[in-house]
């Protein structure tokens, strides 16, 4: 959908309210909206959000943008937050990955392509933000007085977490490794509050104000700490 010469991208949901956002490195808007929602009526409600488009556009497009990852010696990697240099190295040995001071160290056989490369640094990845979790979910979890939550990490494009209240199962973004420990406990914080409410209402604020006080400003720093993808580094 194009309106006032914007690019939306829309997405129907079986959803009750309708969520504007604005996505980086590109400057992506992209819109869901309930599955009942007519085009007028969705047309109507992006142009009254045209001025908060274009200066979130402005913002984003601002942001210094970074070269394409090879995982080879010499990248930095960030990990909780902190920022190590890589190191790699080949050897008749099974790949590890691990923290060795200032540095990232990958080693072991199979290290040729990016590919593998990144499959191994996303692998460790996934272990250390499993950690992190394992620690940060069932005090949040436990505050809000939601049992029996689950979770799983995956890669995601355009979100931090997800939940199924249903099932109790949360799922995290493996980028979330990247940042530092606060900005991930905002995260989980949020999900699990949207256990109890579904959408992001006057109650969903107050009971994430209820939980993390600062949480607003602990939002801003996740947004400015990870204005790029992934598969980009500083």
């Amino acid at each position: 959908m194009k309106v006032a010469g914007i690019e939306i991208e829309v997405v129907r949901k079986k959803i009750k309210h309708t969520h504007l956002s604005v996505f980086p490195p590109d400057a992506r808007v992209h819109v869901s909206a309930p599955g009942d929602l007519s085009d007028d009526d969705l047309k109507s409600f992006i142009v009254s959000k045209i001025p908060w488009i274009k200066r979130q556009v402005k913002i984003v497009r601002s942001q210094p943008r970074q070269t394409h990852r090879e995982y080879v010696s010499g990248e930095n990697v960030y990990l909780l937050g902190k920022r190590y240099r890589l190191t790699v190295k080949t050897s008749d040995n099974e790949v590890t990955v691990k923290k060795a001071g200032s540095r990232i160290v990958m080693e072991g056989r199979g290290l040729g392509t990016r590919g593998a490369r990144e499959a191994k640094i996303m692998s460790w990845y996934k272990d250390e933000l499993k950690l992190a979790l394992e620690r940060i979910l069932p005090r949040c979890a436990e505050a809000a007085k939601e049992d029996g939550v689950t979770f799983g990490i995956r890669k995601m494009r355009n979100l931090w977490g997800t939940c199924n209240a249903r099932k109790r199962h949360i799922w995290f973004n493996i980028a979330l490794a990247r940042v530092p420990l606060r900005c991930i406990e905002y995260v989980v914080t949020h999900e699990v509050v949207h256990l109890l409410v579904p959408n992001h209402s006057i109650l969903f604020e107050r009971k994430m104000t209820e939980r993390m006080p600062r949480w607003r400003e602990v939002r801003k720093e996740l947004n400015d700490f990870v204005s790029l993808p992934l598969d980009d580094g500083k």
